[in-house]
C-alpha cells in the first residue's frame, strides 16, 4: 500500500499556525475555572436530526447531555416549524445523525507519515478496504494510537453510502436545513463524514469574534502574569548600570587612591633621606671650620654619603686626623698617595670620608 501514495510519506505531521493556536489556547484556557471556560468558549448547543423511514428526530445536545424536541413524520414537517425551531434553539452546529446500521466501520494501521492527510490516504486505497470506491462514500477516520517505535497509526475508518446521505441532505435542504455534520449514532466524537467542500460556512464572524476575544483575554492574563517579571527585570536591569557606574568610579577613586599615597611614600622617602644626612651648606661650613689656612680644596665631590676632596696642604698628613674629629664625616683615609707639587711646594691630596647618617 506504501507505493499508492509515496508523496504522502515523504512528510511528517506538520505543525501549522491553526494547531499551534489551538495547542496554546487549550493550555492557557486550563489555568481558568471551568465556569469561565464555558463563557469563553461559548454555547456548544448543537441540533441533532436522526432521520427514519417515518420522519425526523430532533435532538438537543450540550456536551454530552441529550434532550429530545420533537419527533415528526415526513408529510407533517414544515420549514416555518423548522425555522421557528432553529431561531429559539440558536444552535452552533447542526448534526445530521445517520443509522448506525447503515455505517461501516473499520480499523485500518498506516504509516505514521499519513497522519496529516488521513482522507486522501484512505481515499487511494477505498476500494481494497471496503467494496466500494471513494465516489460512493462519505467517510472520515480518526487517530486512535500511534506506534512511534513502529513508525504506524491505528486509525478508525467510518463510511456512509453517498446515495443515502445525498438524500437525506437533499430532504433536509428542501426543509431550509443544511448540516454542518454527518455522523454516525453512537459513533465516536470528532467524526465528521460531511466533505469540506460541503460544510456551510455560517456563523464565521461571531466564531471570529468569540476567537478574537479569547485570544484578547489569555493575551491579556499572559501580559498580567509576565508584567512582574518585565518589570522585576527592568529593575534589575537598570540597578545593574548604576551597580557599573559605581564599581567605575569607586574603581577611579582607588586607582588615584594609590597614585596618592605613592605619592605621599615618595615624599616621605625623600624627607627621610634629606633628613637622616646634614646639609651641603653645613658640610661646607664644618670643613671650613677644620681645615687650616695652609690648605686649599680644588676640588670637592659629594655622591651620596660619600664625600671626596682633592687639594694642597703644607701638611697633609694631618688632615687625617683634623677632618676625623668632625661629628659630620667619618672613615677619613686617603685614596692616592701624597704627591708634592714644584709649583706650589706644597703636598697634593686626595681624602675620602663618608657623611655621619643621623639616627
Amino acid at each position: 500500500m506504501t507505493a499508492l501514495y509515496p508523496q504522502i510519506l515523504k512528510s511528517n505531521v506538520q505543525w501549522n499556525p491553526l494547531t499551534l493556536w489551538r495547542w496554546w489556547r487549550e493550555g492557557l484556557l486550563g489555568w481558568l475555572p471551568l465556569t469561565i471556560r464555558k463563557k469563553l468558549a461559548g454555547s456548544q448547543r448543537r441540533l441533532v436530526i436522526e432521520p427514519d423511514a417515518n420522519g425526523l428526530a430532533l435532538f438537543r445536545q450540550e456536551e454530552d447531555e441529550r434532550e429530545e424536541l420533537t419527533r415528526q413524520s415526513w408529510e407533517s414537517l414544515s420549514r416555518e416549524t423548522l425555522r421557528k425551531l432553529m431561531r429559539a434553539e440558536r444552535p452552533t452546529a447542526i448534526v445530521l445523525r445517520m443509522p448506525a446500521n447503515r455505517a461501516l466501520t473499520r480499523m485500518v494501521t498506516l504509516p505514521i507519515a499519513a497522519a496529516g492527510n488521513l482522507r486522501q490516504v484512505l481515499g487511494y486505497d477505498m476500494d481494497r478496504l471496503t467494496p466500494f470506491s471513494a465516489q460512493q462514500l462519505y467517510y472520515d477516520a480518526l487517530i486512535l494510537e500511534r506506534q512511534p517505535e513502529q513508525r504506524r497509526i491505528r486509525v478508525e475508518l467510518s463510511a456512509l453510502p453517498r446515495a443515502e446521505v445525498d438524500a437525506a441532505l437533499e430532504a433536509l435542504a428542501g426543509l431550509g436545513i443544511t448540516p454542518d455534520i454527518v455522523d454516525v449514532s453512537g459513533g465516536r466524537k470528532g467524526v465528521n463524514l460531511l466533505p469540506v467542500e460541503k460544510r456551510p460556512r455560517r456563523g464565521v464572524w461571531p466564531r471570529r469574534l468569540r476567537n478574537s476575544l479569547v485570544a484578547v483575554s489569555l493575551s491579556l492574563m499572559l501580559a498580567a502574569a509576565l508584567l512582574p517579571l518585565w518589570q522585576q527585570r527592568a529593575l534589575v536591569i537598570r540597578l545593574q548600570k548604576q551597580v557599573d557606574i559605581l564599581q567605575r568610579d569607586s574603581s577611579q577613586v582607588l586607582d588615584l587612591r594609590e597614585q596618592l599615597e605613592k605619592a605621599v611614600e615618595s615624599s616621605r622617602f625623600l624627607l627621610q633621606k634629606k633628613q637622616s644626612r646634614p646639609p651641603v651648606i653645613d658640610l661646607l661650613r664644618e670643613l671650613t671650620v677644620l681645615l687650616p689656612d695652609n690648605t686649599w680644596l680644588e676640588r670637592l665631590q659629594i655622591n651620596g654619603d660619600a664625600l671626596q676632596l682633592i687639594g694642597q696642604s703644607s701638611s697633609a698628613s694631618a688632615l687625617v686626623g683634623l677632618i676625623d674629629e668632625s661629628k659630620l664625616l667619618g672613615g677619613v683615609a686617603f685614596t692616592s698617595p701624597v704627591t708634592n707639587d714644584r709649583r706650589t711646594g706644597k703636598e697634593r691630596f686626595v681624602l675620602s670620608a663618608q657623611v655621619v647618617l643621623e639616627p
